[in-house]
């Protein structure tokens, strides 16, 4: 290739990125009150315990009603938004704790949440201290479960 077509090949390569970088659109007029984070004032603090029934549906037991042995979510440190603690209910008998951590929506009524190994959870902060809550794991056995917690 000789040095003009090199100049050539060059230019051509300098104007298809100017064109291509002409086409971005600026951003709406609204967009940073978009992405604004909720104040300090509108986060609700969740730190306590909050307990209640639990309803499920399991892969291949169906559903159960766990109305006499209550399901608590224990939140143990919160910092803005972010929140940590366990989630304790009765297996067999046996009281079973596993970790949580969760994330207050920008609403600061509504939450989601991850239990270590064992799935994922949402919920929405309604009238006199309660949290409705749904729980969803995708694995074997797969299962879904309404909890109604009221802090305790």
């Amino acid at each position: 290739m000789n040095h003009t077509n090199l100049i050539g090949f060059g230019l051509l390569a300098i104007l298809a990125v100017l064109a291509c970088g002409c086409t971005a659109q600026a951003p709406p007029a609204n967009m940073s009150a978009a992405i604004t984070p909720a104040t300090n004032s509108a986060i609700p603090s969740l730190i306590g315990t909050w307990t209640g029934p639990m309803q499920t549906y399991d892969e291949g037991t169906g559903f159960s009603d766990f109305g006499n042995v209550p399901i608590s979510l224990v939140i143990t440190e919160q910092k803005g938004r972010i929140f940590a603690g366990s989630l304790q209910f009765v297996v067999n008998g046996s009281l079973t704790s596993t970790p949580i951590a969760g994330v207050i929506g920008r609403d600061g009524r509504t939450f989601s949440l991850m239990e270590r190994s064992y799935g994922y959870a949402t919920g929405e902060l309604v009238a006199n201290d309660g949290i409705e809550m749904t729980w969803m794991h995708d694995g074997s056995p797969y299962g879904v479960a309404l909890d109604t917690l009221r802090r305790t």
